[in-house]
């Protein structure tokens, strides 16, 4: 269980802004394009969405593939799909199940 709180409170050091979770979230249904990823992300500016992409860039959370024109995520992102599997769910319970709605 230790690992597991650590590496949880890395991540929320690294992952500060709501966009970057958002971003987050969106990528962990498979790869996405800028546009893709700014409509999902509820009530976020384009700069925040393209700011988030850039920090979760830096921290290596995430890639762009210039021939496929997306974005997805990296093996160390891959390594917070738990997380992100676990707020989906949350999500999900609280707006009454509906997953297509996250």
């Amino acid at each position: 269980m230790e690992p597991t709180i650590r590496g949880l409170h890395t991540t929320q050091t690294v992952v500060t802004h709501p966009a970057q979770w958002e971003v987050l979230l969106a990528l962990s249904r498979g790869p996405q394009g800028v546009i893709g990823l700014w409509r999902q992300a509820c009530g976020q500016h384009w700069w925040c969405v393209c700011r988030g992409l850039w920090q979760l860039q830096r921290h290596q959370f995430v890639t762009f593939h210039w021939h496929q024109r997306q974005w997805q995520l990296t093996p160390t992102g891959e390594t917070l799909r738990p997380i992100l599997n676990a707020i989906q769910t949350c999500t999900a319970n609280q707006k009454g199940g509906k997953t297509h709605d996250l």
